[in-house]
């Protein structure tokens, strides 16, 4: 019934050990939630079409990182100001007549701080061979979410600056959060939430109390 009324609420993270969390490759839900759109999570975990780790020759390739406003989860890919961007730099003159390639690739995820993006960076988007690194920054909450005193979030890494480095804090690996949601009960409760929409609807009751 809560299918064919079109109600979801899914569940489209999963628990990664180097950033806390990220999006589930392969995944494909109906959003609901500030928008409507269908979610394809491509096979490399990116709210994005398939692409190649290989760049093709005569390429140009721009990395997006950021949060929610990057990965666009409430509008489908080609709506999204990632693929917007693509598109518009294709369509400049001066690229045209270069003959040059444009790729612009979506490394954003949702609730991510500079940190995870930083990790992101270091760990995924060099596989990818990019030309230009892009950061999107929200100011309403990205400060708060790279600092562990503001944010106070169990479930992500942060980062320190101490003696003009920065080092990375992934205490979040022992916090008791993560540790239960890590454990075999928990990984398959978070894989029941990605398929059945009762449970998806019982888990919106239980956080709206």
């Amino acid at each position: 019934g809560l299918r064919l009324a079109g109600i979801s609420f899914p569940v489209i993270v999963e628990i990664d050990p180097v950033r806390g969390t990220s999006l589930r490759p392969n995944a494909e839900v109906l959003w609901m939630e500030e928008g409507n759109a269908m979610v394809k999570i491509n096979s490399e975990g990116l709210h994005d079409r398939e692409r190649s780790k290989i760049k093709p020759d005569n390429t140009f390739r721009i990395a997006v990182l950021g949060d929610s406003q990057v990965e666009a989860r409430q509008v489908p890919i080609e709506a999204n100001l990632v693929s917007i961007l693509e598109k518009n730099l294709r369509d400049c003159e001066p690229i045209k007549n270069s003959k040059e390639n444009i790729e612009v690739l979506n490394f954003g995820v949702s609730d991510y701080g500079t940190a995870q993006e930083l990790l992101t960076l270091r760990n995924f988007v060099w596989d990818y061979s990019p030309d230009m690194i892009v950061l999107g920054f929200l100011s309403a909450n990205d400060i708060r979410n790279n600092s562990r005193t503001l944010d106070g979030a169990d479930y992500r890494p942060y980062f320190v600056y101490k003696q003009g480095e920065l080092i990375l804090d992934n205490s979040f690996l022992d916090s008791p959060g993560y540790i239960i949601r890590n454990k075999g009960v928990f990984k398959f409760a978070y894989e029941a939430l990605y398929y059945s929409r009762v449970l998806q609807l019982l888990k919106e009751v239980i956080d709206a109390f």
